[in-house]
């Protein structure tokens, strides 16, 4: 077999280097006394060529042997395929899981890289690989990269996924084996059960064994801002097949918060609240135990929450009877202040006086529309029948029935109605301004809506709607896998120039881009024309901060939550050959350079003749 096939073009030298010998014809010298008397016929010319009998002579063999060893070095001969090219197509098992450690023994991950260095370590020097992994990180460095390159990317692989899909990196991987004639080799901590189909070229190799393991499966911190105390909400896990003795220990700056020791049965949970002062900032919670596989999922850091202040202004006379059944509602809702209007980011007025047109102002309208004694007199009282858009969020957790709602009157205003009945509607969002407007079409003080529970929730949303549209992390501890969406502070510019809501005036210089810091890695955020940020997946713990240039913006923690993959029990070790024969190892051409060597054969012709013009027979002359 041939490497470069284009290299035996170079065998074409041989005829040719035969066929030079049979006409080339030489003379020795010859010695004429007298040569002056010869006048005229000095110069003796040859009338033609003849072929001669093919002189068997060491300059013909010596050059039949350079041009023959040239022509097959070009072509790289091969011998029982001991030097075939293999490409062989790695998928890797991305799951936490991987990271999981026997006692005593090391953990699945180096278990599998073990596997695939002798694996590369019997399928020669010129072998290629293309490493791929599970879920969302794709390729692991680049496609047919050498066995030195897939070791130095491997080094720095640390499996964290929470539990996932395979088949799309199955599938993948299956593409580029059939595309390049490589072989497909699945490395897992467990093999697929029966009834997942797998691509009938793969091997799967599981390299995993049954093990016991503690997990914090959650951990959420909430702050009271009336008391200036925390809460942590906490659930440890037993996910084996024994019982468990933990210690649970709560640290903020290396100093002990809270410390407690738990006996877990097996396959059970044990849910903790526990108080912590206000102010830590940081809270770092360790879970230990004799009998644990997993290290990944001991351990959670949460950032203490913020406290974020609506600030709310009533417009609504003094003397309006719906005014204290608007206080009354917000008296119930955390983490809300009066302020002026001008200075409000929840505005609540009079329906009939339509809001400013600014981004960074909600307004809900407390209805009648027309206050005059006729129009009410005229207005409509309904009893049942309401429409209701119960996907929208500011009527999550509100059902309405038989209640009376009194004073809907004829509205003229672009309304996306959200509680109508019949022609009139109820509540619906204002249209055609750029503030986040809500009419609400009735006499409250003449309605039951006020009288039931839905009146304190349907405030209660619009706050926390209100809440979750400033600027800034909406929360500050979230679970891998996780999407992470806020709005951008007010000193980070849109992308296309559009302002953020809420961004305050400058004098036009260039503002830094946000990004996302982890560690070493950093990632620039996108903030778009309407002024939000999304990261679609948080794929790895750990503690990141948001920063605009240097300054840092805010700070946020992802921990591994998830009880199915900490689930360590299901693991084992097994072969699973292919269940189609794989194709034989194929030669990898050197494509680069194949018109280089084409033109190296052309350029040994050229030589040879040129060798033949030099060389060839001339007319005698006297000596």
């Amino acid at each position: 077999m041939f490497a470069n096939p284009w290299g035996l073009l170079g065998l074409l030298s041989l005829p040719a280097i035969v066929g030079i010998h049979l006409y080339h014809r030489r003379f020795p010298p010859l010695v004429i006394a007298g040569a002056h008397l010869w006048g005229a016929e000095v110069d003796v010319r040859e009338a033609g060529r003849r072929r001669d009998r093919l002189p068997i002579t060491a300059t013909l063999l010596l050059e039949l042997l350079a041009a023959l060893v040239l022509s097959l070095a070009l072509a790289r001969p091969t011998f029982g395929g001991n030097d075939a090219v293999h490409h062989l197509v790695v998928v890797l098992d991305d799951s936490a899981s991987m990271s999981a450690r026997p006692p005593g023994g090391s953990t699945f991950r180096d278990r599998a890289v073990a596997e695939l260095a002798d694996r590369a370590a019997g399928l020669g020097r010129d072998a290629v690989f293309t490493l791929l992994l599970t879920g969302k990180r794709g390729v692991l460095g680049g496609s047919a990269i050498s066995w030195n390159e897939a070791q130095q990317e491997l080094a720095g692989w640390r499996p964290s996924a929470p539990g996932h899909d395979f088949a799309p990196a199955w599938d993948y991987a299956a593409r580029i084996a059939e595309q390049t004639g490589g072989t497909l080799l699945f490395l897992t901590d467990h093999p697929p059960s029966a009834d997942v189909p797998v691509p009938e070229k793969m091997e799967t190799i599981a390299v995993g064994e049954s093990l016991e393991n503690v997990a914090i499966t959650a951990a959420r911190w909430n702050y009271d801002s009336a008391t200036a105390q925390g809460r942590v909400f906490l659930r440890a896990s037993n996910l084996g097949l024994q019982s468990a003795d933990v210690a649970i220990i709560g640290r903020a700056k290396e100093q002990i918060v809270f410390e407690r020791r738990e006996t877990i049965a097996a396959g059970s949970a044990i849910p903790l609240e526990l108080d912590v002062p206000g102010g830590l900032g940081e809270l770092r919670i360790d879970l230990r135990a004799v009998s644990d596989g997993l290290p990944l999922d001991d351990s959670a850091t949460l950032i203490e929450p913020k406290v974020r202040l609506v600030t709310i202004a009533v417009t609504l006379p003094a003397d309006d009877p719906a005014r204290p059944l608007i206080d009354r509602a917000l008296a119930g809702v955390p983490d809300v202040q009066a302020g002026p209007a001008d200075a409000a980011q929840l505005l609540i007025g009079p329906a009939g006086e339509l809001p400013p047109s600014r981004g960074d102002l909600w307004w809900l309208g407390i209805g009648p529309i027309d206050r005059g004694e006729e129009a009410r007199k005229n207005a409509s009282h309904l009893a049942g029948g309401y429409l209701i858009e119960k996907q929208h969020p500011l009527l999550a957790g509100v059902g309405f029935t038989n209640e009376i709602w009194a004073g809907a009157q004829p509205v003229d205003l672009d309304l996306y109605p959200l509680i109508r009945a019949g022609e009139h509607v109820l509540l619906g969002r204002l249209q055609g301004t750029a503030t986040t407007a809500y009419l609400l079409n009735i006499d409250l003080e003449a309605s039951h809506l006020p009288r039931t529970p839905n009146w304190p929730v349907l405030m209660s949303n619009m706050v926390e709607l209100r809440r979750d549209a400033l600027p800034g992390l909406r929360r500050w501890n979230y679970r891998v896998g996780e999407p992470l969406q806020f709005r951008a502070p007010a000193a980070a510019p849109a992308t296309g120039g559009v302002s953020s809501p809420g961004e305050a005036a400058g004098d036009g210089a260039a503002r830094p881009p946000l990004r996302l810091v982890e560690g070493s890695r950093t990632t620039p955020l996108a903030v778009e024309a309407d002024g939000m940020i999304v990261v679609e997946r948080l794929d790895r713990p750990g503690v990141r901060e948001i920063r605009a240039g240097d300054a840092l913006v805010d700070r946020f923690a992802v921990n591994f939550f998830d009880p199915a993959e900490s689930t360590l029990t299901r693991l084992r070790s097994e072969q699973v050959p292919p269940s189609a024969e794989p194709p034989p190892p194929t030669l990898r051409p050197d494509d680069p350079f194949t018109w280089l060597l084409i033109g190296g054969v052309i350029l040994i012709l050229l030589a040879i003749f040129l060798d033949w013009a030099v060389l060839r027979p001339r007319s005698l002359r006297a000596a």
